[in-house]
């Protein structure tokens, strides 16, 4: 749980946050420890690690041997690439080490989840507070150091609020994520489930994220519809909608990003590339892409300019890669994402934690076309916590899910692999 609230913590100073001090100190303690002798990944771990690994190969060699550069666009920090690459591996590590050591991958997947749903919760209110007063002294420690102005201190102005994230798509994941843990760890209590929704759901929506409303929000009305248990997420749903719906009725006309997001709305923006709306310009007619791809297939299109990238927005997942590793960077990229998706196919069981995994897989790979969900700051944090829980690491030898059934019917529960069950 500390390890998750970390990822919401302020910046302690210019370019550190807490969630590094976090991070890397309990890979450090444990590691110091011995515990990393007693890790144990799954097959789909495996796929994922070689690919990742390749990748770090691949954007170090762009830093011994980078390649000419004669754009106007210079080198970003070696350092802050090196971070995005080794946060997630050091997040596994962490879960590997804690699970090998014997701790209860079960009840830290609830701690993960409730920490997840209350901290996006909180944000939410931190949103609602920024829609209805002007300071922002309050949030400045979360962003960038109050240093320099941040993308979500400028969506502000058209009324679009992220709380603490640097960006509204980086809410926009992380409220994604947190409604599908809300959903999993609440399936039982329709109350928690219900205020736990419409936290989430009016913090999505003010910060008017594409993430959230055009991935987030399918993949978990889908997640309610087919998941065990779905009459009681159903009622919630229900529940939280016309809550919703009524707090809408009263404050919709004093939102600022009313107009805003209205124009997601298909033949409200008044414009014929709609696509091109539903994706801030990143695809379209004229994608903002467009001229990063252009750049880097002029200075290194197979290998990519190493672990800095160059002082531009990626704004996408693969063409962050692109920057860093080039073409066969995009490659691996993509062979990581289809691991995550075809390891969570080989565990698809009807079960929660199941449903669980693939929402989150499914989020993680729409969001890649809107930010570098895998490595965005506070989201990786929280979505390799998951991952590495749901499908990366195991507790026994089997290679499986550490999930197993005991019961039937009404008395069916899940136990880790290898808990004994007492008569």
């Amino acid at each position: 749980m500390t390890l998750t609230l970390g990822a919401f913590g302020p910046y302690l100073a210019p370019g550190l946050r807490t969630e590094q001090v976090g991070v890397y100190g309990a890979v450090a303690a444990l590691f110091l420890f011995g515990l990393w002798m007693r890790v144990r990944l799954t097959g789909t771990a495996q796929w994922v690690a070689a690919a990742h690994l390749t990748l770090i190969a691949v954007a170090a060699s762009g830093v011994l041997l980078p390649p000419p550069n004669h754009t106007l666009y210079r080198p970003g920090s070696i350092l802050a690439g090196l971070d995005n690459v080794l946060l997630p591996i050091a997040v596994v590590a962490v879960v590997g080490m804690l699970v090998g050591a014997g701790a209860d991958p079960g009840r830290m997947l609830r701690a993960v989840c409730a920490s997840v749903v209350w901290a996006m919760a909180g944000n939410a209110l931190l949103a609602i507070h920024s829609a209805a007063s002007d300071d922002t002294r309050v949030l400045a420690p979360f962003r960038l150091f109050g240093e320099a102005e941040s993308v979500a201190d400028r969506a502000e102005q058209l009324g679009r609020y992220s709380g603490i994230f640097n960006q509204p798509a980086e809410a926009g994941l992380v409220y994604s994520v947190a409604v599908l843990a809300a959903l999993y760890l609440y399936q039982q209590h329709i109350g928690r489930l219900t205020v736990a929704l419409l936290a989430l759901t009016v913090g999505g929506v003010l910060s008017v994220s594409k993430v959230f409303l055009l991935v987030g929000v399918p993949v978990a009305i889908a997640y309610a519809l087919l998941a065990p248990g779905r009459w009681r997420r159903l009622a919630a749903v229900g529940a939280a909608t016309v809550a919703a719906h009524l707090v809408a009725s009263r404050y919709l006309d004093q939102w600022e990003g009313q107009s805003f997001a209205l124009r997601l709305l298909p033949g409200s923006s008044g414009s014929s590339d709609q696509v091109g709306v539903y994706t801030a310009g990143r695809f379209g007619g004229q994608s903002t892409l467009q001229d990063v791809v252009d750049i880097m297939f002029a200075i290194s299109p197979t290998f990519g300019v190493g672990l800095g990238g160059l002082q531009m927005a990626y704004d996408n997942g693969w063409v962050e890669v692109l920057v860093m590793a080039g073409l066969f960077g995009v490659a691996l990229h993509t062979a990581l994402l289809a691991a995550l998706l075809v390891g969570w196919a080989g565990v698809r069981n009807g079960r929660p934690e199941s449903g669980l995994a693939g929402g989150l897989v499914l989020v993680v790979i729409g969001a890649s076309f809107g930010l570098p969900a895998l490595t965005a700051n506070r989201c990786a944090t929280a979505v390799w916590l998951l991952l590495g829980l749901l499908l990366l690491v195991r507790r026994d030898g089997s290679g499986g899910p550490w999930w197993q059934e005991v019961g039937s019917g009404r008395h069916r529960t899940l136990l880790p692999q290898g808990v004994p069950l007492r008569r």
